[in-house]
């Protein structure tokens, strides 16, 4: 079984292109299950209350949708990457499969330099894995 990581901004990215985050991940991956961090809950909430309009509807329908997800309570660090990445090396480090989806730059570097596999966003409409799972 692999756990698979999104990002916040990722979440976001998938529901503002349109695009299916199970129907994306189901055509790259096997197994798998989906962990949404409480960081990311966390950021999720906040945006919430700061965006009006349509980001505020976005948020609101990426928060119904997300709810069927398993979440945990992971918070070793300050910032949501840094949770992300210390969570993730946690799970590689047990010898437990792990995929993070993001577009963030410096966390894609970061990861792909440890050897976790990332997902990304391609041209606005399907995900790509990199990296070896």
């Amino acid at each position: 079984m692999i756990t698979v990581i999104p990002d916040t901004n990722f979440l976001i990215y998938a529901i503002k292109h349109k695009i299916n985050i199970d129907y994306e991940l189901d055509r790259i991956l096997n197994k798998y299950e989906i962990v949404i961090l409480n960081c990311v809950m966390e950021e999720l909430e906040k945006l919430k209350t700061q965006l009006k309009g349509k980001e505020k509807f976005s948020i609101n329908l990426l928060l119904s949708l997300i709810k069927r997800y398993k979440t945990e309570d992971y918070n070793i660090g300050k910032y949501a990457d840094e949770i992300i990445i210390n969570y993730a090396k946690y799970q590689k480090d047990n010898g437990n499969k792990i995929v993070v989806c993001t577009n963030d730059k410096d966390l894609k570097k970061r990861l792909i330099d440890m050897g976790i596999p990332i997902i990304v966003v391609k041209q606005k409409n399907y995900f790509e894995l990199q990296g070896a799972i």
